[in-house]
């Protein structure tokens, strides 16, 4: 009999078990992947995802091979801005959520999934998680309504039966848990992008950049083995025009939403993987828990890659439910207290209105005239700047920054500062541009 029992054992599983062991639990990770490997994954980390692997003691192993810097770029239409999440910010957001501020760091990083995995894996294991790779589970196992295991096949082909107090979904968007238990999903929102990806050898982007033109995006962001992540993506009803010629695509919107970093990429890059791509980033939510079971990660919440916060929220995830689930364990409270806990943290109004900002953003509609005024008014505010990017990566509420008031001000400001910017010459023409195919 164990504690848990953790269905995925990458960035959500691994990262549960490591901290369920270390506080004294008895705990089995099965995942069907052998490790190090990589997962379809945009694989980013924002400052809090960096800081919960400090407060995990893991973030050495991290950046010994892997760049991080503080400062990002972030071009709407032309229209740059530079800054960084503020450690206030990020102080203020742990001792909300956690209780406590410990190991907050202010960078961020672009981790392949082959690299960060791996490290989690091992942590867990090292803690006294059992780990079994190469193991496909098969059947949940209920009695009286409730789960209390698992039946699978483990890697030498022999079928296995485990028990556990609670079983722990961290299996993915494409949950085998979620849809055994046959849970609903909810806030369902169809309308989000495709993206394709690689990695490039051969330029220095410097630090990481996110452009935005149109109806279409792409990023460039340091990773491992000294390449760079190059991204681009756009609306999912572009999807099936993109995939007729991938490669001649996204070098023609690289062109298009950065011609600076397209000219890099074609003239000095070369590409040392495959292109990868996703094409199904439907938004939605799922239950948090049930009778002998709980979701954390992409289970429960699937969100679009264009703010690329999914492991961080996974790694916030794993804090509080491990958290949730040891006061539980150890009698500290019912399991229905627990989980009341964790689904209250989880289910804020402060996540349901970041979840509605991403699912807005990924139907990459072009930004409209006052958005773009909002954006050449934030330039000559490094505060406000700062705050928008802490905002952009769920870390200041999004209520906040886009309350009423602050936009009042922002945008009277933006009156005065928007001369100058080509994008306001003609904006009803340069919109219908936008809304033209690129690729017809």
């Amino acid at each position: 009999m164990y504690d848990a029992i953790v269905v995925g054992g990458r960035c959500a599983g691994a990262s549960t078990a490591l901290l369920l062991a270390r506080q004294g639990h008895r705990v089995l990770v099965v995942d069907r992947s052998s490790f190090p490997s990589d997962v379809i994954s945009t694989h980013f980390l924002w400052p809090h995802g960096m800081s919960y692997l400090n407060r995990w003691g893991l973030l050495d192993q991290v950046t010994a091979v892997t760049p991080t810097h503080t400062v990002i770029d972030i071009v709407n239409d032309g229209i740059p801005l530079s800054g960084s999440v503020p450690t206030s910010l990020l102080r203020e957001h742990f001792r909300d959520l956690h209780g406590d501020d410990s190991g907050v760091v202010q960078s961020y990083a672009s981790v392949r999934r082959r690299v960060l995995d791996q490290i989690l894996v091992e942590a867990a294991a090292k803690a006294g998680a059992e780990v079994r790779t190469h193991c496909t589970v098969r059947e949940l196992i209920t009695e009286d309504g409730r789960v209390v295991g698992v039946r699978g096949r483990a890697a030498d082909g022999q079928e296995f039966e485990e028990r556990a107090r609670i079983v722990v979904g961290a299996d993915g968007r494409n949950s085998f848990v979620a849809r055994t238990l046959d849970l609903p999903r909810f806030d369902e929102r169809p309308r989000c992008t495709f993206a394709y990806w690689s990695y490039w050898s051969g330029f220095d982007p410097g630090r990481g950049q996110i452009h935005r033109r149109g109806r279409l995006g792409c990023a460039v962001v340091p990773t491992n083995f000294g390449q760079n992540m190059v991204l681009v993506w756009g609306p999912s009803e572009w999807a099936r025009e993109f995939r007729a010629d991938v490669p001649g695509n996204v070098q023609r919107a690289l062109d298009f939403v950065s011609p600076e970093l397209g000219e890099l990429v074609r003239t000095q890059g070369t590409r040392e993987e495959r292109i990868y791509g996703t094409l199904d980033q439907s938004g939605f939510l799922r239950p948090l828990h049930g009778p002998g079971w709980v979701l954390v990660g992409d289970a429960e919440s699937a969100k679009d890659q264009c703010t690329a916060i999914g492991m961080t929220h996974a790694f916030r995830d794993a804090e509080l439910a491990s958290a949730a689930l040891h006061r539980w364990l150890t009698g500290e409270s019912s399991l229905d207290e627990a989980m009341a806990a964790y689904e209250g943290r989880r289910r804020s109004q402060n996540s349901a209105a970041y979840y509605d900002y991403v699912c807005t953003l990924s139907e990459m509609r072009p930004y409209r005239h006052d958005e773009l005024q909002l954006f050449v008014a934030l330039r000559g505010n490094q505060e406000e700047t700062d705050r928008f990017i802490a905002t952009h990566a769920d870390i200041a509420p999004v209520s906040e920054f886009f309350q009423a008031s602050n936009l009042f001000l922002l945008n009277d400001a933006a009156k005065e500062s928007s001369a100058g910017y080509s994008v306001f010459d003609d904006f009803a023409a340069t919109s219908r541009t936008y809304q033209q195919n690129l690729f017809a």
